[in-house]
């Protein structure tokens, strides 16, 4: 009986592990932080809600990350010249999928986005 219950438990945290491992974008990126499922998607698991810029900023800073990002050549992704501090967070970053570049919609910069 111990021996079921290791088994399950090490194969319990393998999948949980696997889940976070394999996500692409910052998903993978919170949840090995521990942030839960809900803080971005709302209690409802059967009706998750999509995160917007204020479920960002609820824990982000944004003047944090404006400073944070400061020498990101050759301008700071966080303070556009277009948008200044107020471009959506989901612009780039995506969650569950690859994070983009949306600079580079008109733009060749190299930012790497998580």
């Amino acid at each position: 009986m111990k021996l079921k219950n290791f088994c399950f438990g090490l194969l319990a945290g393998t999948l949980a592990a696997g889940v976070f491992a394999a996500e692409p974008g910052i998903a993978s990126l919170h949840g090995e932080k521990g942030v839960a499922c809900e803080a971005c998607h709302g209690p409802d698991k059967a009706n998750p809600t999509e995160p917007t810029t204020a479920t960002c900023t609820g824990c982000h800073d944004v003047k944090a990350l404006v400073a944070k990002t400061a020498g990101v050549k050759p301008n700071n992704p966080h303070m556009s010249p277009h948008y200044q501090d107020q471009l959506d967070c989901t612009n780039c970053h995506r969650g569950h999928e690859e994070s983009e570049n949306f600079c580079n919609q008109c733009h060749d910069f190299d930012f790497k986005v998580k």
